[in-house]
This record gives C-alpha cells, structure tokens and sequence, in this order.
C-alpha cells in the first residue's frame, strides 16, 4: 500500500481582504470561507492547482504567540511563476541556483509569512 499525504498549512492573516486579494492576484481561488462576503470571513482557503492555503484571522495578541514558518514549496513550475509573478514586484529573493541544490525564488505574504518556490537541481 503507497502511503499518500497533503499538507494544507494554515497562515495567520491580520486582514482577510487583504490576504484574499494577494493570493487573486497570484492566481488562487477561493476554495471556501467561513462568512459571507469571504472577505468578512475568519476562516478560508484558497488553492492554483493542488496547492491549498488556509488562512485563518489573527489578532495581534495571538500573533504574539503564534509560530509562523518559512513554506518551501516544490514545484516543476518555478521558471514560469516567477515569470508571472516577478512584475507584481513582491518577491524579495530572485530566482536563483543555491548551493545547497535548488534552483528557487521567495517572498513574503501581506503578513509577513516567507514562502519559497522551488525545484531540485540535483
């Protein structure tokens, strides 16, 4: 039996309509939302293809003790989004061959959560 996974990561958001219009804006959709209209929501997902993002409203408080982490996500289309994404002028780690055996680029979500697009170059 093939063992299969999915991991859908939970993002702390300060502004759900903020946080909505940014993932639009890199081509995910509304998967779902707690409330309706979605941006009044504190609870919603989005998804492009089969990346799923849950965002979930924090206050400031609960920031203060909420662990956010650095997403590496995997992907065999890291040329073509940042080809997409590059003119929206928020990624803050170009595309590039690290070291360490990926070829990958980064940015920050509206709150401050690094993501990183990447695919093995070894």
């Amino acid at each position: 039996m093939t063992e299969h996974y999915s991991v859908h990561p939970v993002l702390p958001v300060t502004d759900m309509q903020r946080s909505l219009a940014f993932w639009s804006k890199l081509g995910f959709a509304l998967d779902f939302a707690d409330a309706s209209p979605p941006e009044a929501a504190s609870y919603a997902g989005v998804s492009r293809g089969d990346l799923v993002l849950h965002l979930q409203t924090f206050t400031d408080e609960q920031r203060g003790y909420t662990q956010t982490m650095a997403l590496r996500i995997e992907t065999d289309s890291v040329d073509q989004l940042y080809a997409e994404w590059e003119s929206l002028g928020f990624i803050t780690a170009p595309l590039e061959e690290k070291p360490w055996g990926n070829y990958e680029f980064g940015f920050y979500d509206p709150d401050n959560t690094p993501f990183f697009f990447y695919r093995e170059t070894r």
